[in-house]
């Protein structure tokens, strides 16, 4: 039986990260900046020096097929006071617990199609409620309208769509998935 588990982003990492990020269908949708490059870096290495990218919110988990590293997921707890969060994300926010924004994508392309990111992005939920923070109770997701393949995904791994929303020029979907009501 296969068992999906998940690593902090680490040194170890890096290569497979970053071939990753050089793929087509990572591309499409992931930033690919050196900015970001540099932050994940920076994040693998304790986070030591300031981040050139969006101050360094994130940080990145890479998931596990047994032993072979196929995903990368970028985490940041989402904070009312925010100021340049949009109003309808600020009425998703968690009431109880803390909210925790997701990027995820599948880059070992041998792993693409193969019905994965559902359960992963349940999985991931779980791990990083259970492992990670007691609080989270809420994640939220943001798929590019240009990507309704992934908002499908989601909604298979319980995120409920709650709104669109316009960011630098791009519309996106909002999903939430309330981890108080979607227990795994």
């Amino acid at each position: 039986m296969t068992s999906i588990h998940f690593e902090k982003a680490s040194l170890v990492h890096k290569d497979p990260i970053f071939s990753w990020l050089e793929n087509p269908h990572v591309k499409e949708f992931w930033d690919n900046s050196p900015e970001h490059r540099e932050d994940i870096l920076i994040f693998m290495k304790s986070r030591s020096e300031p981040s050139p990218y969006y101050d360094g919110i994130f940080d990145y988990w890479v998931g596990f097929l047994d032993k072979d590293p196929y995903c990368l997921l970028m985490t940041s707890e989402i904070l009312a006071g925010q100021s340049d969060l949009p109003d309808l994300w600020r009425d998703h926010l968690s009431q109880t617990g803390k909210t925790i924004s997701i990027d995820f994508t599948i880059g070992n392309e041998a792993y693409v199609g193969k019905g994965l990111a559902a359960p992963t992005l349940e999985a991931f939920a779980a791990f990083f409620r259970e492992k990670v923070d007691l609080k989270a109770d809420t994640f939220i997701i943001d798929p590019n309208q240009d990507n309704p393949r992934a908002k499908n995904v989601y909604e298979k791994a319980g995120f409920q769509p709650v709104g669109e929303f316009s960011r630098r020029g791009e519309r996106f979907f909002l999903m939430v998935k309330d981890n108080r009501t979607h227990a795994n």
